[in-house]
């Protein structure tokens, strides 16, 4: 069963925030070099419950652009993005189905908003940096059994999250780069309520960024 969120919330504010990347002034010798760049990753995710229904992470896919804006402080800058997330979980009741025999797979499609600190360094050719920051979900839909939807009594058109990540980069050629990158994305609103309870996501993201400077 497939069902789209109630509401739908205006996205204006975030295409401000791209707009406003890519209108800052070119960056000085003193700053991080400016980039956009594009990712593509795996989500590992778990839906978080109280008892008595527990979950399993399930896998799901991470795409999108980002712009990596410069600060004056030396080994500051913003990270900018707006990609597609699929946020997944295995789900099943542990007091009724003891031996998992009646599993559900939920997955929900997510419009995907970070804004993060990033702090590197340099070293030739190669590098190393640390991010953290709030990250915003738009739910576009969600997909799960039809007997098993009606324990979702509630979508939650956006979520907020804390993120915190790092990586290493290197440079290819003279002007693009390639990040290797971990991220950890814990939910502080809940994705779904049922009943009383709220019902958060916990994932673990994998993704290759690819960057040319403008």
């Amino acid at each position: 069963m497939t069902r789209t969120p109630g509401s739908r919330l205006p996205l204006g504010l975030w295409f401000l925030f791209l707009s406003g990347a890519l209108l800052t002034p070119a960056e000085t010798e003193a700053q991080p070099t400016r980039s956009l760049g594009f990712h593509l990753g795996q989500i590992r995710a778990r839906q978080l419950w109280d008892d008595p229904i527990s979950g399993q992470s399930s896998n799901g896919l991470a795409a999108g652009v980002q712009v990596d804006i410069p600060t004056p402080a030396r080994f500051l800058s913003v990270v900018v993005g707006l990609a597609y997330a699929q946020r997944g979980s295995i789900v099943w009741d542990t007091e009724l189905d003891p031996d998992r025999e009646l599993t559900a797979v939920v997955r929900s499609h997510y419009l995907e908003v970070p804004i993060l600190g990033k702090l590197g360094a340099k070293v030739g050719p190669g590098g190393a940096y640390l991010l953290g920051g709030a990250t915003v979900d738009l739910l576009l839909e969600t997909q799960c059994p039809q007997d098993f939807c009606v324990l979702l009594a509630e979508d939650r058109p956006m979520v907020l999250s804390v993120t915190v990540g790092g990586g290493v980069s290197v440079d290819v050629g003279e002007s693009a780069r390639v990040d290797l990158e971990v991220r950890l994305t814990e939910g502080l609103s809940g994705a779904y309520s049922s009943g009383s309870t709220g019902i958060r996501y916990r994932s673990v993201e994998f993704l290759i960024r690819a960057g040319v400077p403008f």
